[in-house]
């Protein structure tokens, strides 16, 4: 199994006991030659085969050596033979997590913990099983007993803020991520995730003070690169470019997810100080490493799209006339990703009667609670072809009642989930009073700037600059069918070049179209510290600027796909 040689081997002594036997095995292992490690435990084990210590060890060698499977069954006979030995079952659930096998590796680790209820460590091992086959609630409790335990136990604060957050309980998480960094400032981990839930809430200077101590804790910590460059605009003399340009040659060597926020961070870095060719190579390495990890339907995607527009005709609409749930409060802002809905959204909910949410599924949700169907990815089609009134008015119904859950006061509610344009035609008719924004941008720049950005949640067409032709085609398809049936006025159309060359006149139109008084706040939109989970975050928290007009003209020359499969005028 193993074949390690051996450095400074120690000489075999004259064996006479398997203990004197496996003590001689850890020497082998300590200096690195496993394969006489292993013939020894082989040997021991053949002689006496109950001798757990001799199994235990075949188990630390296959991990060593990187075959998991083995070692887990060398743990498990170690364990079985001695089944009070809490450092066995540690082992065992610990290789069982590290391969997935969260019901084995919960069950060892909390016999484990069991066995040892006041050692932190074992308390710890056994959080991260819990935490990794989802249950959250338990592993914060085994992470809480390891730390009251070992108050210092940085790790185990840290892992309790991530749990925290998975729970929704950021207040706790960021108390957690706090205590991790007291600890040890220089622990880039804590630093890198405590920036991350400051970028969300919009403390963008706490942000990159967090990601600049992770970064100068480990200059190679790619996660806190990747956060800070979308924070930041770089400049030639800044320390991190040099940082990013020498990791380059070894970026083979990290993971591919680490690979891939990498290079997305090298792109902004090049972009940034103007070496677009380069930056181009980097995006595009980028994108084709997330590529290759997503499976992505194209022709699916555009039949669900024809689908709707081939059914939802001028005819449908005015069916059951009159029907749905009657409520002002839904302001939906939709349109491609990275059109500006962000901004639009932010405007609008500086006013002092509007409370923005941000990207919601709830409308998604909502209708499959409605129809189980749908839920499971069937057409909302084959449901609103035959709901009557009733069935209209419950589904809008069940949408504010989420909506609500947000905000049970404000007059108008944001609903900033761009994907909702597949939904345009249907919010009208379950919800006749929504309010539906459509963000517009320059389709080459819309289409780049969702190439340029690594998304947390997947966005699948984004990938490839043809796919992300052919579905800009699909949504603008689609807009274009609504307009066409829908009643005038139905949706305002608001460019974002328009936005940033007249605010105040752009603003006002946002503000008058959703049946509200007009108030000065809504120019000083980056002035609003709502929480912005989007990647336009560090975009809205400043004042209206002009540089992300044309954008995609600095990379024209390598665009020749997205064009083609937009149209060639779409220049």
């Amino acid at each position: 199994m193993a074949t390690t040689q051996a450095k400074k081997t120690p000489q075999p002594v004259k064996i006479t006991t398997p203990k004197q036997a496996m003590e001689q095995v850890v020497q082998f292992y300590k200096v690195g030659n496993l394969a006489r490690a292993e013939k020894l435990c082989r040997k021991i084990i053949k002689i006496q085969p109950g001798f757990h210590p001799a199994w235990y060890q075949l188990g630390l060698i296959a991990v060593r050596v990187g075959k998991l499977p083995k070692a887990v069954e060398f743990f498990l006979k170690a364990a079985r033979l001695a089944p009070n030995s809490a450092m066995y079952h540690k082992a065992l659930g610990e290789t069982c997590r590290r391969l997935k096998r969260f019901k084995g590796a919960v069950a060892a680790a909390k016999r484990a913990a069991g066995l040892a209820p006041k050692n932190p460590g074992i308390l710890y091992n056994y959080a991260l099983a819990l935490a990794d086959s989802g249950d959250l609630r338990a592993a914060a409790e085994q992470y809480r007993a390891a730390l009251a335990l070992k108050p210092a136990y940085g790790m185990a604060a840290n892992n309790l803020g991530t749990v925290l957050e998975r729970l929704g309980d950021m207040k706790g998480a960021e108390a957690a991520y706090v205590r991790a960094i007291a600890i040890n400032p220089r622990h880039a981990e804590a630093q890198n995730n405590l920036g991350a839930l400051m970028s969300e809430s919009s403390r963008l200077d706490g942000a990159r003070t967090c990601f600049t101590a992770a970064i100068e804790a480990n200059p190679g910590f790619v996660a806190s690169h990747y956060n800070i460059s979308t924070l930041k605009k770089y400049t030639k003399d800044d320390p991190h470019v040099a940082m990013l340009e020498k990791l380059a040659p070894r970026a083979e060597k990290l993971s591919v997810d680490e690979q891939i926020r990498f290079w997305f961070s090298l792109a902004k870095v090049r972009e940034d100080v103007g070496h677009y060719d380069e930056a181009f190579a980097a995006y595009e390495r980028a994108n084709r490493m997330k590529r290759a990890t997503i499976k992505y339907n194209e022709k699916a995607a555009q039949m669900a799209m024809l689908d709707v527009t081939g059914r939802f005709d001028a005819a449908l609409f005015a069916k059951n006339k009159g029907a749905g749930f009657k409520d002002e409060t839904p302001v939906f802002i939709i349109g491609m990703p990275r059109s500006g809905t962000t901004l639009v959204e932010q405007i609008i909910s500086s006013h002092s009667a509007v409370h923005g949410a941000g990207e919601l599924r709830d409308l998604g949700e909502a209708l499959g609670d409605m129809q189980p169907a749908m839920a499971k990815g069937a057409s909302y089609m084959n449901w609103l072809s035959g709901a009557d009134k009733k069935a209209l008015a419950a589904a809008g119904e069940a949408y504010i009642r989420r909506l609500r859950s947000y905000d049970a006061k404000a007059l108008r509610i944001t609903d900033k989930m761009p994907g909702n344009f597949f939904y345009a035609g249907l919010i009208l008719k379950i919800l006749p009073q929504a309010k539906i924004i459509h963000s517009v941008r320059h389709p080459l720049d819309t289409c780049f700037s969702n190439y340029s950005r690594l998304f947390k949640d997947t966005m699948p067409f984004a990938y490839d600059l043809t796919e992300l032709g052919h579905y800009y085609n699909s949504y603008q398809k689609m807009m274009d069918h609504w307009k066409e049936i829908l009643p005038a006025g139905s949706i305002l159309d608001v460019n974002y070049e328009d936005v940033v060359e007249d605010l105040e006149g752009q603003s006002r139109r946002l503000i008058d179209f959703c049946g509200l008084k007009w108030e000065d706040a809504c120019l000083d939109f980056h002035n609003n510290k709502r929480p912005v989970k989007t990647a336009s975050v560090a975009q809205v928290s400043q004042p209206i600027y002009k540089s992300s007009v044309a954008r995609w003209e600095r990379f024209a020359k390598h665009l020749a796909p997205l064009q083609k499969a937009i149209g060639n005028d779409a220049g």
